[in-house]
This record gives structure tokens, C-alpha cells and sequence, in this order.
């Protein structure tokens, strides 16, 4: 099953012919909290990093479902989780070398050669819920793209906003 989902990490393969399993949702979902929860307590204030990841599972879980309501295609929400869970989780994985890296460039002339690798996974997770949200609702590339920054936006900077109203 896991093949199935991480072909969607290469933009190949269709979401909607995926299978769903609901322990393969929640694993995916641990598998998140933690490799989020390990790269954010690396970047600021472990307890800011915990409560940061569960607005972004939160925000998530908000903006699939008010698409899959506007598409009346509920029954694809455990799919549309879970493609999303673990393509993040992929992309996360390959994040952690690279969070290693900054941590130890840090004053060196190499300094920013992570922060474009960092780019360019952030680019590419952007693409990946773009192929997600084509193939589940049958947009173009426009609106996909589109789609899929504003949910990048909402839930990484929408986290990071919540978190400075309430003085976190």
C-alpha cells in the first residue's frame, strides 16, 4: 500500500484509484507528528513546536475537508488524508538531512546551500498536493497550483500566525 501512496511523491500514479486503510491513516499520521514535531523542536521552542504541528494537522484536516464538502466527495477524505500525510512524510524524510546540514553550516561559507535545498523540497511538496488536488477533483493545473500554495500558506504560515496571537 505504501508504494501505491509514495508513486503520488513522484506526481505519478491517480489519488482516486488509491486504497484506504484507516491504521495505515493513523500510522501515517504518527509518522507525521513525529518527524514534524522532531524538525520544528529543532527550529524553535520544543513546546511551540508541539502545539505548531497540531494546528498544522488541525488546518489540514479543515482544508481537505471544505474541499471534499464543496466537491460532495466526503467519501475520499481517509484517501485524501492519507495521500497527503504520507507524501508530506516523504518529503519530510528527505528534509531531515538537510536540517542536519543547516544546523551545521551555521557561520560557514556553506551556510545557504541548505536553505536552497529547502526550497527546492518545499517547491516540490507544493507540486505534489497540486498533482493530489488535479486528481481527486479533476482541476486544471492552474487552479491546482493555486489551491495547493494556498494550503501551503495556511498551514505553515497560518500555524505560525495562530501561534504568535496567542503569545506562544
Amino acid at each position: 500500500m505504501l508504494k501505491d501512496y509514495l508513486q503520488l511523491c513522484w506526481l505519478s500514479g491517480y489519488p482516486e484509484d488509491l486504497p484506504s486503510d484507516r491504521k495505515f491513516l493513523f500510522s501515517n499520521l504518527g509518522a507525521y507528528l513525529l518527524l514534524g514535531l522532531f524538525i520544528q523542536a529543532n527550529i524553535s521552542d520544543p513546546i511551540e513546536a508541539f502545539v505548531q504541528i497540531f494546528i498544522e494537522v488541525i488546518i489540514t484536516i479543515i482544508f481537505m475537508a471544505g474541499l471534499l464538502l464543496n466537491d460532495r466527495s466526503t467519501y475520499n477524505f481517509e484517501r485524501f488524508l492519507t495521500a497527503i500525510l504520507v507524501c508530506e512524510n516523504f518529503v519530510y524524510t528527505l528534509g531531515l538531512p538537510i536540517l542536519f546540514w543547516y544546523i551545521l553550516a551555521k557561520g560557514s561559507d556553506y551556510a545557504n546551500y541548505p536553505i536552497y535545498f529547502g526550497i527546492a523540497l518545499i517547491v516540490w511538496s507544493v507540486a505534489i498536493i497540486a498533482h493530489l488536488l488535479k486528481g481527486l477533483f479533476n482541476l486544471n493545473w492552474k487552479v491546482s497550483a493555486s489551491l495547493s500554495m494556498l494550503y501551503f500558506v495556511l498551514t505553515y504560515f497560518g500555524s505560525f500566525g495562530i501561534l504568535l496571537l496567542t503569545g506562544l
